[in-house]
């Protein structure tokens, strides 16, 4: 009996047949789906993307990892450094062709710092020329003519028709850039800062159209090497790295500043206005031996050039891989033949207005501020 009552009924068979029949069915109809999906097709518009024209769209592209391979190539630094090996193995002046690569290499080094001085002194070197027509004026160089119809409607009346130049709008400067070419400006360092201090300086006036640019070197004696009256180009620059061989014995900046005042009164460019200090001065030297000639002399000469409105800097090339800085040069100081001791050389030195330069990368900054705070104190003395 107990064997009986476990075994299934016949309607429990039926039910579990059933279920297992719809299982299977299922199954089948979920296998079915996964067929037709795979297998249908939706008909529609064929597109041959391998064969179709290109748009006619502009676009750009950008290969970052490309750019920082090419970033991480030849520095400045390294350039600065070949160039100065190269310069420093040279025993005479070097060939036409091999200063006019080194120049445009220098140029190369200093375009961005060339560009940034120039901005900056775009701020300071005001305009000096008046070249743009303005104003309302009875009598003129030329004629308005918007102001023609209400002249002849007030029946001639209003009669300010006329333009005149008036406002300042061009810079007129004659700038003078001397460059030490004595003997202690021979070691490497100190000609690579005064070559790229050279070409800083020149390309930014260049880019500024600041007016006319004279070079000059001195030592023994003042020798011009780029007139007033020529405009300054590429090959002027190699022409310079050719004649600055920096082996003069002796540093005459009295001279200097007397060959300069000499060379700006006598009318070597076009006539400049009095609103602004219209003639500059920019010497470039390691600052040694200043006084050499005396003091009484270079003393003079200073005051010469302050009178005849010929502003003077002083950009003194600091070696900063030599041992001693000229700030810490001592002079013993006499008076009468009696020693009263011993003063710093920086104490005595006879330029009102000088800048000690030990980076490259720092002269358009600070030459920029030097000469708006130089040129403010001029204007408030005057």
């Amino acid at each position: 009996m107990l064997g009986e009552e476990l075994l299934p009924t016949k309607s429990e068979e039926e039910d579990r047949r059933k279920d297992n029949k719809k299982k299977e069915e299922r199954k089948k109809g979920e296998g079915m789906d996964v067929d037709m999906e795979s297998k249908m097709e939706i008909t529609g518009e064929v597109v041959e993307t391998e064969t179709v024209a290109r748009g006619a769209e502009s676009t750009f592209h950008t290969k970052l990892d490309e750019l920082k391979e090419l970033s991480a190539g030849v520095g400045l630094s390294e350039m600065r450094s070949n160039l100065e090996d190269r310069m420093g193995s040279w025993l005479q002046a070097p060939a036409t062709d091999e200063a006019t690569e080194v120049w445009g290499r220098l140029s190369g080094v200093v375009t961005s710092l060339a560009a940034e001085l120039s901005e900056q002194l775009r701020l300071v070197l005001e305009p000096t020329t008046a070249s743009r027509l303005k104003g309302d004026f009875r009598t003129g160089r030329r004629i308005n003519m918007r102001k023609v119809i209400p002249y002849i409607a007030s029946q001639f009346r209003k009669d300010k028709i006329w333009l005149r130049r008036t406002k300042p709008s061009k810079r007129d400067y004659q700038v003078v850039l001397a460059i030490d070419d004595s003997s202690s400006m021979s070691d490497n360092h100190s000609k690579q800062l005064a070559f790229e201090s050279l070409a800083l300086v020149s390309k930014a006036l260049t880019l500024l159209e600041v007016g006319q640019l004279c070079v000059v070197s001195f030592g023994e004696k003042p020798k011009v090497l780029h007139p007033l009256s020529e405009p300054f180009t590429e090959s002027s620059g190699a022409k310079l790295m050719q004649q600055l061989l920096f082996d003069q014995q002796k540093t005459q900046v009295g001279s200097l500043l007397e060959f300069a005042c000499d060379l700006l009164s006598g009318g070597g460019g076009s006539a400049a206005s009095s609103a602004a200090p219209a003639q500059l001065l920019v010497i470039v030297s390691d600052g040694r031996g200043v006084m050499d000639e005396g003091e009484a002399r270079v003393r003079a000469a200073v005051r010469r050039a302050r009178l005849q409105n010929v502003f003077t800097v002083f950009v003194v090339i600091d070696n900063p891989t030599n041992k001693d800085s000229i700030l810490d040069i001592r002079m013993p100081k006499f008076v009468d033949g009696k020693l009263l001791g011993i003063s710093s050389y920086m104490d005595s030195f006879p330029f009102p207005f000088y800048l000690i330069l030990r980076d490259i990368n720092g002269l358009p900054m600070v030459l920029s501020d030097a000469l708006r705070q130089w040129f403010e104190l001029v204007s408030n003395l005057v």
